[in-house]
């Protein structure tokens, strides 16, 4: 079976289609896409990357020379910055696309609102810790082996001391400490020194003193201090004074709501963890009974109801607002007032804080995107196939594809994913009948051969252009319609076949028979020493001449190449010798009036006269494609005209010929370039047949699609 296959298959699956409620952006083409905060996408192009906006105005170009790899995130923007990596080290790099810190740090964190940037650098196989501006004016010195910033207060370390400093610089609270953690908000710091462990307030004075062999202190938020005695948890108040007993088996810091998630285990749960809600007083509010229950945000909780084993969610007083009903429900509700969760269909679903459903991304979503500002970025990688245009345009997507073949005549072929049959589809990419054959060949002549398993045994025979079988699918061989006549291998004996599918006989029994090509078909009888002989016969099917070689080759216009020995030579249509190839050692075959063929190691083109009329110079090549032929120099591949000139210079990993001086070439995956070497597809496709009449198929390559929240504003 002959496939006009250009590249290999991948598998397929389903095309789905997002959800339009969903999509702010479809079919967007870059080597990367992410969402990069503030508004902005950065977006990978041509090894460089650049930032654009919803609407795809580019506001950085793509041409920050910062080496990403495959797993490398498009640094994103906080604060009015993006941390950026060159070379191993770290700059900052401003919404103008200026680089305002230079890349010389060991890594680099900026702080709310962008005034300040933690920096480090190594030194003596240390790291050291800063603080800068965003202008790389240094606050802090580069000298601490830890450094924390909180609320415009920031934590110092050296040498297992900590102190404390304003965010100018300034000392608030002397070295010394072993321990020194601040809250500012509470306008307090958990602190150990000189054997003193407890807290104190901002000015450094003891608030109260706790032994560290009975407790362990963590955070205080609203005015209370979560601690462990005898591993239970509980809190105390601002003066050390026990407001909730150390009775939990795991404790959490209180919300801004004034609830605090707390847990218990034992032997009646089986040492599971029962998980609620506790106010400042220490009162359930919501019951410690839930296996797994979430943390609040936007006023609600996801929980999981011990009587029917479904997710939903619960307010602040333990009362359901979505009632228990999803499969699975992970995700608080984030600042659109949305969330995902699974339903019975085994889809994630997008809800809204009432539990209505908005509906599902695509049917292939196994997993939840978090939106953050409203967006995120989703891979397309079920890469359908479609029809498109020269310039990648896609026009039509072809539904139950798993394979796609070049247009012969202006019909290609496909294969269905359904079934693994082939069919056939017009120039427009409508299909032609059914997919109904294990092979096909393509067309010539208006006919294209299909074969069939018929009871175990492969069977062909030919459709015409509406797919309809014309010739019946009963011969063991056939090769296709040229010069109105195809060759039949039926019953140990070959013959011609015309096209209403009558069988004419041949002059004699032939071993073998190649169809016609420019008027003279062969039959060939082979003989014990290797030297064949070769019969060419006439569109009457008459034998005009015979010779003996080793091989011979169709006609291509008036002249066949044979070999009798090591030396090709050219005949004529009598059969007369009219040159000897000398110095020829391989040789492709074209219809273009010139052969491409090997000479000492390098490739090259003749004429039918056997003149040299393209220099021994390239790698390989291949046979002209209308005015156009492919040349490969130094391992990549490029395109020469007929004069010899080169079109596309020989730099692209693979590159194929179309009509009208259109070529799809692959570098990283295929894409189409003119014959000026203007690249005439924004997308890049995974494979891609030779443009013909404008049109051509091609599987999709990567694509991104830009996802909005329907809540979001």
């Amino acid at each position: 079976m002959k496939l006009f296959l250009l590249i290999l298959l991948f598998p397929l699956s389903v095309f789905a289609q997002p959800n339009k409620k969903f999509v702010a952006k479809s079919n967007l083409f870059y080597s990367k896409l992410e969402y990069s905060g503030e508004g902005l996408f950065g977006f990978e192009k041509d090894g460089k990357f650049g930032y654009m906006d919803i609407n795809q105005k580019v506001i950085i170009p793509a041409t920050l020379d910062i080496k990403l790899s495959s797993t490398d995130n498009i640094p994103s923007f906080t604060n009015g910055y993006a941390v950026i990596k060159k070379d191993g080290m770290y700059g900052l790099l401003d919404k103008t696309g200026k680089i305002v810190v230079p890349c010389n740090y060991s890594s680099l964190w900026v702080y709310s609102p962008g005034k300040l940037v933690k920096a480090s650098k190594g030194q003596d196989y240390k790291t050291l810790y800063g603080l800068i501006t965003p202008q790389n004016n240094i606050v802090i010195p580069l000298e601490y082996s830890s450094l924390n910033y909180k609320n415009n207060y920031v934590t110092v370390g050296k040498n297992g001391k900590y102190g404390l400093k304003d965010y100018t610089g300034k000392d608030v609270l002397p070295f010394g400490y072993s321990v020194l953690e601040p809250y500012p908000d509470e306008g307090v710091a958990l602190a150990e020194k000189d054997g003193k462990y407890g807290y104190i307030d901002l000015k450094g004075n003891w608030l109260f003193e706790k032994s560290k062999s009975i407790y362990t202190l963590f955070e205080c938020t609203e005015g209370l201090i979560r601690c462990k005695v005898n591993n239970k948890y509980g809190y105390l108040d601002k003066k050390g004074n026990e407001v909730i007993i150390t009775r939990y088996d795991y404790a959490n810091d209180f919300n801004e709501m004034g609830l605090a998630k707390v847990s218990i285990s034992n032997a009646e749960t089986n040492y599971k963890a029962l998980n609620g809600y506790i106010n400042k007083k220490g009162d359930e509010v919501i019951p410690l009974k839930y296996e797994i229950l979430g943390f609040f945000k936007n006023g609600l909780v996801y929980a999981k109801d011990p009587e029917t084993n479904r997710y939903g969610f619960l307010d602040k007083t333990g009362k359901w607002v979505i009632k228990p009903i999803y499969i699975y429900a992970g995700y608080p509700f984030d600042e659109n007032g949305g969330t995902w969760v699974k339903m019975t269909d085994d889809k994630f679903h997008y809800i809204n804080k009432s539990g209505t459903d908005l509906g599902i991304v695509d049917s292939s979503l196994t997993s939840a995107g978090t939106f953050k500002d409203g967006y995120y970025v989703n891979s397309n990688t079920q890469n359908p196939y479609a029809l498109i245009d020269q310039t990648g345009k896609i026009l039509k997507t072809i539904d139950d594809c798993d394979g796609i073949y070049s247009f012969s005549e202006n019909i290609g072929g496909y294969k269905s994913k359904k079934t693994g049959l082939y069919g056939f589809l017009d120039i427009n990419g409508n299909k032609i009948g059914e997919p109904e054959f294990t092979g096909f060949s393509g067309f010539s002549d208006g006919m294209s051969k299909v074969n069939k398993k018929i009871d175990g045994e492969t069977k062909h025979g030919f459709v015409n252009t509406k797919g309809e079988v014309v010739i019946p699918i009963e011969y063991k061989s056939v090769s296709n319609f040229n010069d109105g006549w195809a060759s039949v291998y039926k019953d140990s004996n070959y013959y011609f076949m015309d096209k209403k599918g009558e069988l004419k006989s041949l002059p004699r029994k032939y071993d073998q028979v190649i169809g016609f090509n420019d008027g003279l078909a062969q039959g060939i009888i082979k003989n014990p020493d290797g030297m064949n002989t070769y019969y060419y016969i006439t569109k009457d099917l008459k034998e005009a001449f015979s010779v003996e070689a080793k091989s011979a080759f169709a006609f291509w216009q008036d002249v066949a190449v044979i070999k009798r020995d090591q030396t090709y030579e050219l005949i004529n249509r009598k059969g007369e010798s009219v040159k000897l190839l000398d110095d020829i050692d391989y040789i492709k075959f074209t219809k273009e009036g010139k052969l491409a063929v090997r000479s000492m190691g390098k490739w090259g083109y003749i004429d039918m006269k056997g003149n040299q009329v393209i220099p021994f110079q390239y790698d390989s090549c291949d046979s002209f494609v209308g005015d156009y032929a492919k040349v490969k120099v130094e391992g990549k591949w490029g395109i020469i005209d007929k004069t010899g000139k080169t079109i596309i210079e020989p730099k692209y990993i693979n590159i194929v010929p179309g009509e009208d001086g259109v070529f799809a070439f692959y570098d990283s995956q295929w894409g189409i370039i003119d014959r000026n070497g203007k690249i005439l597809s924004e997308q890049n496709f995974f494979s891609i047949t030779p443009v013909v009449k404008k049109r051509a198929l091609a599987r999709l390559g990567k694509s991104y699609t830009i996802l909005k929240s329907p809540l979001a504003k």
